[in-house]
């Protein structure tokens, strides 16, 4: 079985496991998960295409 083949299985097996939870279960994975991505985002160094200039001009327009 080729890679993407194994992948696609792996991934039908876990949509699987997760229909058969409950909605308290699926909701307090959903809030773990955000808790998680909150942390990460707040733990990396800001990247230099996120700081936008708020002196930016529309294209054509001159100082």
């Amino acid at each position: 079985m080729n890679d993407v083949q194994e992948m696609l299985k792996r991934q039908a097996a876990w949509q699987r496991s997760r229909q058969s939870l409950t909605w308290p279960e699926k909701i307090r994975m959903a809030e773990m998960v955000r808790e998680s991505v909150k942390q990460l985002r707040a733990s990396s160094a800001p990247r230099a295409n996120q700081e936008i200039s708020t002196r930016q001009k529309p294209r054509g327009q001159a100082d």
